[in-house]
């Protein structure tokens, strides 16, 4: 892995995580503190003095520290940057102009160098200044909204996400810069929007309104269409979530095509144990949406296969369900919290666990974000700093003159010119299916990737039966999170199970510098499309696996998507009141964060591989990026043994807290989300709310009367467009958003500055939208180039100019059924 970059971390607790990352994949991280230390070592969860997050995000890096409010500190930090290849920041615009830290006055003596830029919406734009948090963000990028439990307002998840979610994207464009420098011998600006970022989580509904499918509550089902996604995305939280002897289960009643096999095991089980009567046990689940469309199947049928399954679940143990899960490939999975997490088998056999030592004594935390054969693969490489622990040696290494060059430019741009895009050359087959596989792809191909998508036309992949719809059709043809997660390819068909489709992907894989696939572990082997298989052609061959539970291990055989992943990482327990069972994320959770990690992984292995010419087999389970991404809270339960809990929408740090109820418009509910970060916001916030009897108050008593703050708040927005309260407290310095829909978001002047939204032409519907790329870079910036492809779209396209056969050849592999 990149053992060869030397990266500056400018960052305070919102982009630690992306210094994490890139020291994991093995570059030589140096984070910048003030002299006082950062801010991000009183960053929640915290054990007495000890902040769990500084422990787990700033582990792996060295130390320095210096008074940036002071010529000489500032001019320490520009004298590294000189030295160092990438610098990651997430301090404000303005605190670094005004030290003279800011990307074009540090770049200007540095044009090497990566400048990589997190915040909250972006560093230029309309709400570029906006006051930000947390929980804020979350409402911007519209993850907030969806998530509802009945009559109570959107639910966050109740630990810190937003800015986790940035920090990796962060961590991905700028290895992208990278390797464009190795094109260009230049430097330059990635520009990350955690807003952007976070768009993500939404399993593609931020598009809905621009397509016409526009639902005015994003987490119930429209009338008339039955959910047929696989993990439940768009069904009531009371209908996905069921007790057992010890413990909560998540679990979906999957139909139709893509997922109702499914069910049909879960069935199969309850038939075996006969706990299921023979009527309910012979539906076959891929075709029950058409059987309720006809009326053969009833809601009251439903009701009765719901009762048999709730009453069957009962007489079973959360351990008895996940055996069961793995035996007979079910998406049902026991929802479990830190104290299972760490106590579970299959992360201990996969050797997932490091040993840190935090606060004099060696506790557990998550230790690697994928497995990687044919070398040394990313890994936490030691504790956090203390404060200016390395100040010393590293100004002297860093400074030193004998620092090795930047890489000259090469000449993969045609006849010698830069290239246009950062990824230009790089040749991609893309296996995988769903939203997780195929988001990497759609990075790559964003960047000037050339990704050969393969999927079957006989199997519908389900992804294409997945909401929103054009104009609001299900149909094979019509979903907008297909075509979100897969612009910018190349489509093929090819049936996999006959020899002849076999030895076209190995035809392509040979051509291929990149394989991504997210087949059932094994499945890849008994085609002999395995890496050992593909690499002894393709010796510099980079090809990533990606599955629920990874390919080794007790659970390797679960099959499933992003919410059985999120269950057993510990997401389904940390979304939810108090007083109710936990609701859990919106959709497959971990379908959006495992891609990133993913995608950053491949990254670091692509430049890895520029300058050692070795390939890499890369393993990503989504339970591991999962609990990853939950590092504090494990670190936490290790620590002192702390079980992180839901907590609706409070906050371990901050007071008050909260999505509060506006006036409804469009006879839908709206809301706006709030927090107070400091005694001064607060101060302000209760003025504006005609409550200055309380601006007193420091964070202790605000905690204590929280109840009567937030009725007093929930009384001030309930007159107010949701947009109105945003605005007034905005102007206040207070953060706080509208809880966003799909209509918002597409309407949104920030991400209309950004470009986010990207209107293609269609060859079916004319024209589609789709996300634009998640981070900017102002040299060689993403690009959607086409839109997704239909079924079999470019089938004569790859075979004839990408792998050269003849017309003849062509039709006879069509004849043969082969290309299907």
């Amino acid at each position: 892995m990149p053992g060869h970059l030397r990266v500056l971390d400018l960052t305070d607790e919102r982009g630690l995580l992306c210094g994490r990352l890139l020291a994991d994949l093995g570059a030589d991280v140096v984070q910048v503190e003030p002299a006082g230390g950062s801010s991000a070592r009183a960053a929640v969860p915290l054990s007495g003095e000890v902040s769990l997050y500084w422990e787990t995000y700033a582990a792996g890096k060295r130390g320095v520290a210096f008074d940036l409010d002071d010529r000489a500190g500032q001019d320490a930090v520009r004298r590294l940057a000189a030295a160092a290849d990438v610098l990651v920041t997430s301090y404000p615009e303005e605190w670094l102009r005004e030290r003279g830290l800011d990307a074009g006055t540090v770049r200007a003596g540095a044009p090497h160098l990566v400048y990589t830029a997190i915040s909250a919406f972006g560093r230029s734009g309309p709400k570029a200044g906006y006051a930000e948090s947390d929980l804020v963000v979350w409402a911007a990028g519209g993850p907030l909204d969806p998530h509802r439990d009945g009559d109570r307002p959107p639910l966050r998840i109740s630990v810190p996400q937003a800015f986790a979610h940035a920090a990796a994207d962060a961590a991905a464009g700028t290895l992208i810069a990278v390797l464009a420098r190795r094109a260009t011998g230049r430097g330059q600006v990635v520009d990350v929007s955690a807003q952007a970022s976070v768009a993500q989580a939404t399993l593609a509904r931020v598009l809905a309104d621009a397509v016409g499918d526009a639902n005015p509550e994003w987490q119930q089902q429209p009338r008339k269409r039955v959910d047929q996604s696989g993990s439940g995305a768009a069904t009531p939280n009371s209908m996905k979530k069921w007790r057992c002897r010890d413990g909560l289960i998540e679990l979906h009643l999957s139909m139709g095509g893509a997922a109702g096999a499914f069910t049909n095991n879960l069935f199969a089980w309850l038939r075996a144990e006969g706990a299921v009567d023979e009527r309910i046990a012979s539906w076959d689940w891929r075709v029950v949406p058409d059987l309720i469309a006809d009326g053969e199947v009833e809601p009251g049928d439903l009701e009765d296969a719901r009762a048999a399954v709730r009453a069957f679940l009962l007489t079973k143990t959360k351990a008895e369900v996940v055996a069961a899960a793995t035996e007979h490939r079910l998406l049902c999975m026991a929802i479990y919290d830190m104290a299972d997490v760490a106590a579970g088998p299959h992360l201990r056999a996969r050797d997932f666990w490091a040993e840190l030592e935090i606060g004099g004594r060696p506790v557990r935390v998550p230790g690697r974000i994928a497995r990687v054969d044919g070398g040394e693969g990313p890994v936490v490489r030691g504790r956090a700093p203390s404060v200016g622990e390395h100040t010393g040696d590293v100004l002297g290494e860093w400074t030193a003159r004998d620092r090795p060059a930047v890489p000259r430019p090469g000449t993969s741009g045609r006849h010698g010119e830069r290239p246009r895009h950062a990824l230009e050359g790089l040749k991609v087959l893309d296996l995988s299916w769903v939203v997780a596989g195929p988001l990497i792809g759609r990075s790559l191909a964003d960047f000037g990737a050339r990704v050969v998508r393969v999927e079957s036309g006989t199997r519908v992949e389900t992804a294409r039966m997945m909401q929103p719809f054009h104009g609001g059709v299900p149909g094979r043809e019509n979903s907008a999170l297909f075509g979100n997660c897969n612009a910018g390819k190349l489509g093929m068909t090819i049936d996999l199970k006959s020899p002849e489709g076999r030895e076209i992907v190995r035809d392509l894989a040979r051509w291929a510098d990149v394989v991504i696939e997210s087949f059932s572990p094994g499945q890849m082997a008994k085609w002999g499309l395995d890496y050992a298989s593909l690499s002894a052609d393709r010796p510099d061959l980079v090809m990533l696996s990606t599955s629920i539970a990874g390919q080794s291990g007790p659970w390797a055989a679960l099959a499933g998507f992003g919410n059985v992943g999120s269950s057993l990482s510990g997401f389904q327990n940390l979304v939810g009141w108090e007083d109710r069972v936990p609701m859990g994320p919106f959709g497959p959770y971990t379908d959006y964060v495992g891609p990133r990690l993913a995608l950053a992984t491949l990254l670091a292995a692509l430049e890895d591989r520029h300058r050692t010419g070795r390939g890499r087999y890369i393993d990503l389970a989504q339970v591991e990026a999962g609990v990853f991404f939950l590092s504090p809270q494990v670190a936490h339960y290790g620590y002192d043994g702390t079980i992180a809990r839901r907590r609706g929408n409070r906050d371990e740090a901050h007071a008050p807290h909260g999505v509060y109820p506006c006036r409804p418009e469009d006879g839908r509910d709206r809301f706006v989300a709030v927090a107070a970060r400091t005694d001064a916001e607060w101060r302000s916030l209760a003025g504006e709310i005609g409550r200055a009897d309380l601006a007193a108050y420091g964070l202790a008593e605000r905690r204590a009367r929280e109840d009567e703050i937030d009725e007093a708040i929930a009384a001030w927005t309930a007159g107010l467009r949701a947009a109105d309260a945003e605005h007034r407290l905005q102007a206040l310095g207070v953060p706080a958003h509208l809880s966003a829909s799909s209509a918002d978001l597409v309407a949104d002047p920030q991400l209309a500055a950004r470009g986010h939204f990207v209107r293609l032409d269609h060859p079916l519907h004319g024209t589609t939208w789709v996300e634009g790329p998640r981070y900017l870079l102002s040299d060689t910036p993403g690009e959607v180039v086409r839109p997704a492809p239909t079924l079999g779209q470019h089938n004569e396209t790859v075979l004839r100019d990408v792998l050269g056969l003849p017309a003849t050849r062509i039709r006879e592999l069509e004849e043969g059924g082969v290309l299907r």
